[in-house]
């Protein structure tokens, strides 16, 4: 099959890192994988892959406006939208996986919306498919939301696909009205990263991994961080500090200036390989975010979470795993009581117990789609 993934990350790289594992997973098939964010730099994609990237669009740190890199912003959604529609014309996919719309990213129903009208219009439709996080940010208006989003997937949309564990995290915990949804609804279990890092093996040296994800946010945690380690006497301690892809040069800057005050702190650009710094660490330093939290849970490693206080995605989600003793909710970022709590978690032990959460979300959404649609290999390929 032929199969177009669109996925937009407008703040951090999460979006992105998930859809390009689905991609992965999808290894029998040709994908154009479809982005509208910023471009990872020095990220290279399977083979089978062909990435397609649209005039960036992003978001600022809280959330209130759109960046462009040049031109308007009207002459940026022009552009994608005549991009995006040749891309379609040119692939002729049998399948379009939308990641997170529509239940989010309604700031480009714009390009979007008259792509899945002219596949409803087609009379040999393209299937379109829905790929879906566990946890959805709540809105003022919930009602009208869940009415829109229900609207949208009613009418264009074939099948959803939930990456959660249904008993961990299910969808109704922020969308109530799942029972409305009239296409069929398949939960693939949490999606990550396929790696077989290789461990450190233990010593005196204790290795701490602090990150920020994507960096237009974090960098309060990495501050605090980098001041708690150096209230902490140990010489045998090393703090390593991974800035985001998208930091702020400021935001850097103040890091490096931080990180100077004591030679047992480093600081490094953001790692295309994380898994293999987490699996050489003794405890991991981070937000709570999906992508974050699934590397917690495929390392064992100990960890304290700071989730994102602007919505209750994270909390929510870092409070599940936190119930089944699978990391630690920093309760605040003073200093002090961090410190503390980095000595507890060092002097806790290594390797956590396994939670049994199904883990599993690349293999079985490539199953549940070659289920649904698949007819046969295709071997035309994209120009």
């Amino acid at each position: 099959m032929r199969i177009m993934l669109y996925s937009q990350h407008v703040l951090g790289i999460g979006h992105f890192f998930r859809s390009m594992e689905i991609a992965r997973a999808l290894d029998r098939h040709e994908i154009l994988f479809v982005e509208g964010g910023d471009p990872l730099p020095g990220f290279v994609p399977p083979a089978h892959v062909r990435r397609f990237i649209l005039p960036s669009i992003m978001m600022d740190a809280d959330f209130k406006a759109l960046e462009i890199q040049e031109g308007t912003l009207q002459e940026t959604k022009l552009t994608r939208r005549r991009m995006l529609m040749e891309a379609f014309r040119d692939f002729a996919p049998h399948v379009l996986l939308t990641e997170l719309f529509p239940f989010g990213r309604k700031q480009f129903r714009f390009e979007l919306e008259p792509l899945l009208e002219k596949i409803q219009q087609e009379k040999r439709r393209t299937k379109v498919v829905c790929s879906l996080r566990d946890i959805l940010v709540e809105k003022k208006d919930q009602a009208a939301y869940e009415q829109g989003v229900l609207a949208l997937l009613n009418r264009y949309y074939d099948l959803l696909l939930v990456h959660s564990d249904p008993h961990l995290i299910p969808l109704e915990e922020s969308f109530e009205r799942i029972h409305e949804i009239r296409i069929p609804v398949r939960y693939t279990g949490f999606v990550v990263r396929d790696s077989e890092p290789q461990r450190r093996k233990s010593g005196a040296e204790k290795i701490i991994v602090a990150s920020s994800g994507g960096g237009k946010v974090g960098r309060d945690l990495l501050a605090a961080t980098i001041q708690a380690v150096q209230k902490l006497t140990s010489v045998n301690l090393q703090l390593r500090v991974f800035t985001g892809p998208f930091m702020e040069e400021a935001d850097r800057e103040l890091l490096s200036a931080l990180a100077a005050e004591d030679s047992r702190v480093q600081l490094f650009p953001f790692s295309l390989d994380f898994l293999q710094e987490l699996a050489e660490a003794d405890l991991s330093i981070s937000m709570a975010g999906y992508n974050t939290c699934m590397d917690i849970l495929s390392t064992g490693i100990r960890a304290l979470v700071h989730p994102f206080p602007q919505n209750r995605e994270q909390a929510l989600r870092a409070g599940k795993l936190a119930g089944l003793g699978r990391l630690r909710i920093l309760p605040s970022l003073d200093v002090s009581t961090l410190s503390g709590c980095i000595a507890e978690e060092l002097d806790g032990g290594g390797i956590t117990a396994p939670t049994g959460i199904d883990l599993q979300g690349k293999a079985n959404t490539a199953r549940w789609i070659e289920a649904f649609f698949e007819k046969g290999k295709c071997t035309s390929r994209f120009p």
